[in-house]
């Protein structure tokens, strides 16, 4: 059986949120981030931090139809509304900057300007994302800080923090039934000997 595809659930942000959160003018047409860009975001700066598991439920809670009401949620609630969603939309700003800049068309690519405005160099661009990229930084390093407090055992049984965060950069080794896991390997493996054990079929035998 194939593993489960969480790709098929809303993004854990829209292209309107990002834009009344991260971008300077409110009024910019939010059509100009695509979801693909969105999914982007998560996956490579979220999705690595929470584990598989735990960001492909969160967007498939997030889709059901008591999300916003349903105290089974409030914990969730909380944790995207007020910490995934504030780093998520500074992260998708950071992706979509260039193709902001930049129009890639069949006359090849070009500066997206008009006769009110005047595009800024590289250098300018360049400080920009790195800037967006640090608040960014900020804010996730706080949302994890958040959900490794104390408080909050127990509170999030599908995240394995000491899994996804020391083990992320690959300078750590564990061994799993005789298998030395790395980096993010770890990260899989741990997640499928849990599944594994709960009969959970989101993994391949």
């Amino acid at each position: 059986m194939a593993a489960v595809d969480y790709r098929q659930y809303p993004n854990l942000i829209s292209a309107a949120e990002v834009v009344d959160k991260a971008m300077t003018n409110s009024n910019m047409d939010a059509s100009i981030i695509d979801d693909n860009i969105i999914l982007i975001a998560e996956i490579t700066h979220i999705k690595e931090h929470l584990g598989n598991y735990f960001w492909g439920n969160l967007r498939k809670d997030k889709n059901e139809s008591n999300w916003g009401n349903s105290s089974l949620y409030a914990d969730k609630r909380t944790l995207v509304n007020n910490y995934i969603q504030p780093c998520l939309a500074l992260y998708v700003k950071y992706e979509v900057l260039n193709d902001m800049q930049y129009n890639t068309s069949s006359s090849g690519v070009t500066l997206n300007v008009d006769e009110w405005s005047e595009a800024v160099d590289d250098s300018d661009l360049s400080v920009l994302k790195e800037d967006t990229f640090r608040k960014a930084e900020i804010l996730r390093k706080d949302m994890i800080e958040w959900l490794d407090h104390k408080d909050n055992e127990g509170v999030f049984t599908e995240y394995e923090h000491n899994d996804n965060i020391k083990h992320s950069s690959g300078n750590n080794v564990t061994r799993i039934a005789g298998i030395l896991a790395y980096g993010n390997d770890l990260n899989y493996l741990t997640e499928y000997k849990k599944h594994k054990e709960s009969n959970d079929d989101g993994f391949v035998e």
